[in-house]
């Protein structure tokens, strides 16, 4: 072997030596530096970003529930007119036999068809299950097994409900779960599955919640329109078609314009999308408005809405600073999504959203942001139309107090 070989062989065995002496002493530290809770979580989180068992809900055939008790019912904690954000209590009462397999979903709106959609295989495609005719006509918003509480599966909630001699002979079960809900603008309702997410069947219903003010203007969202930092675009939603206005400075009123979109304006692929049938939700009414004569790196106060609609809390913003300044102090980020405020399971869950949105809550509370950029992926709705919800009221508390831009992503669809 010529010299000039030999060494440069030997050149790269060490080298790989050490890159792989490198990497496993890394992979040791970084891994020993991480909390507990996080260590496994590539594992435990795996399914949440992948086609999991719900995500093929509408791929389900729905099955005849054997056994049904006549003793059923689905009550919820609040059978009133609910607020924008609750967490509602949801009880499966006169189970006769407890399974893992039993679970409860929350459909929006209220009507929505649990019944096979015989009709409509092709449309589905786009979920990536081809195997059966679908499930629900409808997607569940969200979903959780009812062994999430401890005492289900152990019958810890006995009810007697027939007695013979006074022995009990017919002893029923029951559960508690609690669920996140926001203003959908739509009643919302609460089915009680069985047989899993892979054989479900329908066991029973609660009846249909509304919430007491549908048109309540929310998720107030401020972005830039130029680098002046005199101009900012506000947008809302609301149920309610009516123009709406802003009110901000001292004493300034705007009126906005209104919009919306229907199933027709989505688009679609050689596939239907789900946002053209099942995953389609009704958005609501887009309001937006450019709040004009501002001073840039600058604090004002506005509110949003109308005396019949409602209006938003009293907000204050801040201005970014004139294009050309010595200082911006931005995030830039992408591919959050959401994840849901309970232990149900959704369509689509990024688990990190949530730390990352409160460590950007504490700089924009702490005065340390001029702008976000949030760049790609953002809801992850991927045809989902609720899920745009969620996300809104999510970001909320930060998207209304900073300009929160955005750019598309290949899950914006």
């Amino acid at each position: 072997m010529e010299p000039w070989k030999y060494s440069s062989w030997v050149f790269r065995f060490f080298f790989i030596i050490l890159l792989v002496f490198f990497l496993s002493s890394s992979s040791s530290l970084s891994w020993s530096s991480l909390h507990p809770l996080h260590i496994n979580s590539t594992a435990m989180h795996r399914n949440h970003t992948a086609i999991s068992d719900f995500r093929l809900l509408n791929r389900r055939t729905l099955t005849e529930c054997p056994g049904t008790s006549p003793f059923l019912q689905v009550n919820v904690s609040s059978n009133s007119s609910l607020s924008d954000e609750e967490y509602l209590t949801v009880t499966v009462s006169g189970v006769l036999f407890p399974s893992h397999r039993d679970w409860v979903a929350m459909i929006s709106p209220s009507h929505s068809n649990v019944e096979n959609c015989l009709f409509n295989a092709v449309l589905y495609a786009q979920t990536g299950d081809l195997s059966t005719l679908p499930l629900l006509c409808h997607y569940p918003v969200k979903a959780m097994y009812m062994s999430n509480d401890p005492g289900y599966l152990s019958c810890k909630k006995k009810q007697c409900k027939k007695y013979s001699k006074g022995k009990c002979i017919v002893p029923t079960c029951s559960g508690t779960l609690t669920f996140h809900v926001i203003n959908t603008r739509t009643d919302i309702e609460f089915v009680y599955f069985g047989g899993g997410f892979a054989t479900p069947c329908v066991f029973s219903r609660s009846g249909p919640i509304s919430f007491a003010n549908p048109n309540q203007p929310l998720y107030g969202h401020i972005s830039s329109v130029d680098s002046t930092g005199k101009s900012m675009r506000l947008t809302w939603i609301s149920g309610n078609m009516e123009p709406q206005q802003v009110q901000y400075g001292n004493g300034k009123t705007l009126t906005s314009e209104v919009t919306k979109f229907s199933q027709d304006n989505m688009c679609s692929s050689a596939l239907p999308s789900p946002a053209k049938d099942f995953g389609w939700h009704d958005p609501g009414y887009i309001y937006s408005v450019v709040m004009t004569g501002l001073d840039p790196s600058s604090t004002f106060s506005y509110r949003y809405g109308s005396d019949s609609a409602g209006w938003s809390e009293q907000i204050q913003f801040r201005t970014a600073p004139a294009g050309g300044s010595d200082e911006l102090k931005f995030l830039a980020f992408g591919d959050m999504g959401k994840a849901p405020h309970d232990a149900s399971v959704e369509h689509y869950i990024q688990p990190g959203s949530l730390s990352v949105i409160e460590a950007i809550t504490d700089e924009v509370d702490s005065n340390k942001v001029d702008s976000i950029f949030h760049i790609g992926d953002i809801s992850y709705a991927t045809g989902f139309l609720v899920e745009w919800d969620f996300f809104l009221q999510q970001i909320s508390h930060v998207a209304s107090r900073v300009s929160y831009m955005t750019a598309i992503g290949n899950h914006e669809r």
